[in-house]
């Protein structure tokens, strides 16, 4: 009879293999929220630094060119960045970006911009505003991710 107790698995045996099953699946989603927001980020960053360099080079003057010099029409290039981002990265007025379903996925927000006439040179200082998609109800609605990218034009001899 002494054996037959003794044998018994105690009551409270799985905790440890819920607590690690839950351990797990939290790890899970918050890794895949910050692949979520990396992908995001380095997408935009690469479209905005080319709308940047396609900017600088649009505005670039042909006779400066021509001559080896670095000097842009700045007003040009606010044009053509800004052409960029409403055209072909499909952003609204207030550069938001919304899937086909209608939901929001990101916004570019312009803190500061710094261009150059000569030397031709084209900064901005900015943030992507996201929202979470795997932990909604645990992250806050919306954050931002700060950034700040630059183009320049340096013409040298051949």
């Amino acid at each position: 009879m002494k054996n037959a107790f003794s044998l018994k698995k105690p009551a409270f045996s799985g905790i440890g293999f819920i607590t690690a099953i839950f351990i797990f699946g939290i790890a899970l989603f918050i890794t895949m929220e910050y692949y979520h927001i990396f992908t995001i980020k380095e997408s935009v960053e690469t479209d905005i630094s080319r709308a940047l360099n396609i900017s600088v080079t649009m505005a670039v003057q042909d006779m400066d060119w021509v001559q080896h010099n670095s000097v842009m029409d700045t007003q040009k290039a606010q044009r053509e960045f800004k052409t960029y981002l409403t055209e072909d990265m499909k952003l609204n007025d207030e550069y938001e970006k919304y899937a086909d379903d209608g939901s929001f996925q990101y916004q570019i927000i312009i803190d500061e911009t710094d261009i150059q006439k000569s030397p031709a040179k084209y900064s901005i200082t900015g943030r992507i505003r996201m929202q979470p998609v795997t932990v909604r109800s645990i992250l806050p609605k919306s954050f931002d991710i700060p950034f700040k990218l630059s183009s320049n034009n340096i013409r040298t001899d051949d």
